[in-house]
């Protein structure tokens, strides 16, 4: 049985730091300045990658040197607990008219699976902790801006997301309004950091 060692977080954080390196490497001569970012690569991934791997990202002398690497650590990547049309219509059971989406996802490229029905203007979303599912919908604003993403924490173009959640006081709701991604799968690439992902759904799951 495979071992899994890696989140899919820190496999993104793997990718962002090579592509650092990448663009030194391609932009400049200044052997003081590429020293600089592949110190500051290995202290990012010091406690995040397997020793053997932070050395080939940090000493790589190229962009395909470090693909290959990253090629390395794929299989190693704990996925997302794959989705079924059963499971999602649990999480989303009073939600009558939910249309399902299509499951066949990329589940070692997921920290979180979202899509959008157009005709109501709602992203469902479904996150993962612990082995478990759990779910939230909100209503998805048409117009965008350039901002910064409450669940990847990037400065993406984002729209509101506006959720309604049940208070602890009878026939009582909360309402929440943050800006994040129009786009969810740049916006799983992004996350580097599942704990503020997390963070993100229980303040308004918990509300």
């Amino acid at each position: 049985m495979t071992q899994y060692l890696l989140t899919v977080a820190q496999y993104n954080l793997a990718h962002q730091q090579m592509k650092k390196i990448a663009h030194a490497l391609a932009t400049t001569q200044d052997r003081h300045v590429i020293a600089a970012v592949r110190g500051l690569a290995e202290n990012e991934l010091a406690t995040q990658l397997p020793a053997r791997s932070v050395t080939q990202l940090t000493t790589m002398t190229d962009a395909a040197a470090g693909e290959a690497v990253l090629e390395e650590l794929k299989p190693l990547v704990q996925p997302f607990g794959e989705l079924t049309a059963k499971t999602v219509k649990a999480l989303f059971k009073k939600d009558k008219k939910l249309k399902v989406p299509a499951l066949a996802l990329d589940y070692q490229a997921l920290c979180y699976v979202a899509w959008d029905d157009s005709g109501s203007h709602r992203r469902y979303i479904i996150a993962e902790q612990n082995g478990t599912h759990y779910a939230l919908k909100g209503v998805y604003a048409n117009e965008t801006i350039k901002g910064i993403c409450a669940i990847c924490q990037q400065h993406q173009q984002v729209a509101l997301f506006t959720t309604k959640v049940k208070g602890k006081v009878m026939d009582t709701f909360t309402t929440h309004s943050n800006y994040i991604c129009t786009d969810a799968v740049q916006c799983n690439t992004h996350i580097t950091d599942t704990a503020r992902m997390h963070d993100f759904f229980a303040r308004i799951m918990q509300a």
